[in-house]
């Protein structure tokens, strides 16, 4: 735990990040990232030797100095942390505490998509991303959204694979018809909402009271987009298949 603090204090500085940066593109001499940083030679020499000391940079036999095979992988986290910081608010409010471990130890990859607060441009975008679903959509809800039935309809008509995972003791709205074609099942508890094509993604957590939000993770990026899959499949091995769809008189 002291090695780590001691990283982590180095890594605190924003001249020492941003010499970590520039010496993940290029290979640079101490006069080179002096200039870059518009710093004096002495305060980026100050700073390199304490990266070397961290050995997430080392310095080869003709005085340029590159990042370690440890230092790569110590920037390579460094986007999840800054997603997470940039929306401290949102985590403070939502729980992900639910979440299986090894999705909790991925959660960096979120970065790859963005946060929306909008609750209108969030529904109207997920009916954005069935309407442009070319071989499958799933979703993880509490809930069903009635309007968005002639659309499933003419997907499904289309070839589309429609998937939904809903909770156990839904009550579906008066009148609701469930389209024919989409492969249901059921979880007793519903924590999270999940909606994916092959094209992208979004992903929500609920608030600390354990309401569901609207507001939304989205993201086109493949390694988001595998990240929410991977979540949803293993929810999707969890749930048991429906056996009737109930309707609220």
């Amino acid at each position: 735990m002291e090695r780590l603090c001691d990283l982590i204090f180095e890594l605190s500085s924003s001249d020492r990040m941003r010499i970590i940066n520039l010496l993940s593109v290029e290979r640079l001499k101490l006069s080179q990232v002096s200039q870059k940083l518009d710093i004096t030679v002495t305060e980026a020499s100050r700073h390199l030797q304490r990266l070397l000391e961290e050995q997430v940079i080392q310095k080869d036999s003709g005085g340029l100095y590159h990042l370690t095979s440890f230092g790569a992988l110590v920037l390579q986290q460094m986007p999840g942390l800054d997603f997470i910081q940039s929306n401290r608010q949102y985590f403070l409010e939502h729980d992900t505490s639910r979440l299986p471990y090894k999705f909790i130890s991925r959660i960096g990859e979120l970065y790859l998509g963005s946060l929306n607060k909008d609750v209108l441009a969030c529904i109207a975008y997920a009916e954005h991303v069935l309407q442009h679903a070319e071989e499958y959509s799933w979703s993880l809800s509490d809930q069903v959204i009635a309007s968005s039935s002639p659309l499933i309809e003419e997907k499904i008509r289309e070839g589309v694979k429609i998937r939904a995972i809903l909770p156990e003791r839904l009550e579906s709205p008066p009148g609701y018809k469930p389209p024919h074609g989409v492969e249901r099942r059921t979880l007793p508890r519903i924590d999270i909402r999940v909606m994916l094509t092959e094209k992208e993604a979004m992903l929500g957590f609920p608030f600390l009271n354990g309401q569901m939000d609207y507001a939304q993770i989205i993201g086109r990026d493949p390694r988001f987009c595998e990240w929410c899959r991977d979540l949803y499949i293993y929810y999707w091995e969890k749930a048991k298949p429906i056996l009737s769809f109930p309707n609220k008189s």
